[in-house]
């Protein structure tokens, strides 16, 4: 009943919060931001399925569905996965809004150095977003966009087929199956699967697979190799892989002595591979995580507000944890409220691994803030909301088991979970939808620090610049460097100003350029060439000659002072 009526209250809250503009409920407001009709149906199924008379029946049907599928995995796997894909595939996320979307995509398109730009990735993570879609766009002409497509869609449908297993490991049965497999699977994470190209996306496909291999080893040894092979993988792929050593270390306390038989290879392997991978690349991370990850636990923001602890909920923050939470796990809380009357009972052995494998993912998501905000880096927080969602699976399994007459409620769990989660793909698929929902958040309550506004007005003047929107990207970057007046977002200003064909409020912000950073010459060149077109010609000397001292010989420099000097002498007037 706990959990039937949770899921009514999250439903009724993603409808109330369609027409409430503020951004406070960013995790359930995507009614908001998807076209009406799609979203709309969605989330009517998903409330008509808590309606008793009307779920039992399609419930028992799929129930049935899924036990015949069970008799023939070979087939079931497969056609789970292909769907899975199918799923990702047509929704391409053309915002790209996410994390390092911009960043890690342009790295790969132009053949850029990944050492030099990301040089805390390691070697796995390289491996498949850089030098995996250079090479098949090197030998093969296939573009950077398309292969990360491609590889998301097959991790969507690994994916899927993680969540079936799960299920059957937990020795769950009919619509309970279903809605647990569905759990796992319908999360904000798949976000991920739709074209971006960075590790956070396999650690949350690892995750799921630690989670399903500490439970099966709970009842039969043989999994602690697939169990090390995944923690070995994950090393080699993200720092933040440390989080998955506890649960290894429970699963091998917590093992069945009689099937680890240490004549054999397998023990060794199972623990000689992640000790390897460990005691490689365990110096790597150590230094990695002291380079680079200071910026989201000790930055200006959390000092300012008294350090890691007071600065855990401070401001919109908590809130910002309850939504991010709620995009990446959709029913949790209502599992989880339901969780008590489960008692302690049901900790034994699933249960107590699946926690162990959370608790360091959610520990994790208090401390770390992310240096774009957690609206926007929420691919930091996948892992952790995917060991939320094996702990929910869990629950769902374990409180629809104890009560047969309520396993039609596990119809309602599953579109629970469908439902915002296919619109959050549909939404990132929708462009204009997805801008729309990324200055809702700037200019609706509540409001935002000045370096979470900063770096979202700066993606969206990028942003906008690509689509050739120029009087957008030049307000959105105008705004930008309101908080943010880096020399780079000054020269992204002043450009978006002349594609416009605002000359002189580009002449400006280049003078703002060269004041803040003398030694760049495309600042002096950009003002020297502002200044040319408005008839401003004594700037345009000036700067024409920095840039000179800057790169003597510069073959732009005398066409700039003969130009100038032939305009002067023609009689040009300084233009407003």
């Amino acid at each position: 009943m706990v959990l039937w009526l949770g899921l009514v209250l999250l439903a009724f809250a993603r409808a109330a919060l369609s027409a409430w503009p503020t951004m406070s409920g960013w995790g359930l407001d995507l009614l908001r931001f998807v076209a009406p009709g799609f979203g709309w149906t969605a989330w009517t199924l998903a409330a008509l399925a808590l309606i008793p008379p009307l779920s039992r029946g399609p419930a028992a049907l799929l129930g049935r569905a899924a036990d015949r599928a069970r008799t023939v995995p070979w087939v079931a796997y497969p056609g789970v996965g292909a769907a899975a894909a199918a799923l990702v595939l047509l929704n391409p996320d053309r915002v790209r809004f996410v994390g390092d979307f911009l960043l890690r995509f342009g790295t790969a398109e132009r053949a850029l150095e990944p050492a030099a730009l990301f040089p805390q990735a390691l070697p796995l993570d390289v491996l498949l977003h850089y030098t995996l879609p250079r090479a098949l766009a090197d030998a093969f002409a296939i573009d950077v966009a398309s292969t990360a497509r491609a590889l998301g869609a097959l991790e969507a449908g690994l994916l899927a087929c993680l969540g079936v297993a799960f299920a059957r490991a937990l020795d769950l049965s009919g619509m309970v199956a279903l809605a647990a497999a569905g759990t796992v699977f319908f999360g904000g994470a798949l976000g991920m699967y739709t074209g971006y190209g960075k590790a956070m996306a396999e650690m949350a496909l690892l995750t799921a697979g630690c989670g399903l291999f500490a439970i099966r080893s709970l009842s039969d040894a043989r999994s602690l190799l697939p169990l090390g092979v995944v923690v070995a993988g994950a090393l080699t792929l993200h720092r933040s892989a440390l989080g998955l050593l506890p649960v290894l270390a429970f699963a091998w306390v917590r093992a069945p002595r009689t099937g680890v038989a240490w004549r054999a290879p397998r023990p060794w392997l199972a623990l000689g591979i992640p000790a390897l991978a460990l005691a490689v690349l365990l110096p790597r991370i150590v230094a990695t995580i002291l380079a680079w990850d200071s910026v989201h636990f000790l930055s200006p923001e959390v000092r300012s507000h008294g350090g890691p602890l007071r600065a855990m909920f401070a401001g919109p923050r908590g809130l910002d944890l309850v939504n991010l939470l709620v995009l990446l796990s959709p029913i949790t809380p209502a599992v989880w409220a339901a969780a008590p009357a489960l008692g302690r009972r049901a900790l034994a052995s699933s249960g107590t691994a699946l926690l162990v494998l959370a608790a360091p993912w959610l520990v994790a998501a208090l401390f770390v803030h992310g240096s774009q905000g957690m609206f926007r880096d929420w691919d930091n927080f996948a892992a952790a909301g995917l060991a939320t969602s094996l702990v929910s699976a869990w629950l769902v399994g374990e409180t629809l088991r104890r009560a047969p007459r309520w396993e039609w409620l596990g119809l309602a769990v599953l579109l629970g979970a469908a439902a915002p989660t296919t619109q959050w793909l549909v939404h990132n698929a929708d462009l204009p939808r997805g801008l729309e929902r990324i200055e809702a958040f700037l200019r609706e309550p509540p409001s935002r620090g000045p370096t979470e506004r900063g770096t979202t007005w700066d993606f969206l003047g990028i942003r906008y610049a690509q689509l050739l929107r120029w009087d957008e990207s030049a307000a959105a970057l105008a705004h930008a460097a309101e908080t943010s007046p880096s020399p780079r977002v000054l020269l992204q200003w002043a450009m978006a100003e002349q594609a416009r064909g605002d000359e002189r409020t580009a002449q400006r912000v280049y003078r703002r350029a060269a004041a803040v950073a003398p030694t760049d010459p495309r600042a002096w060149f950009g003002l020297a060439v502002t200044s040319l077109a408005i008839s401003d010609f004594a700037q345009c000397r000036r700067a024409a000659l920095a840039l000179d001292r800057l790169n003597p010989g510069d073959p732009d420099v005398p066409r700039l002072l003969e130009q100038a000097a032939r305009m002067e002498g023609q009689g040009a007037q300084p233009r407003p």
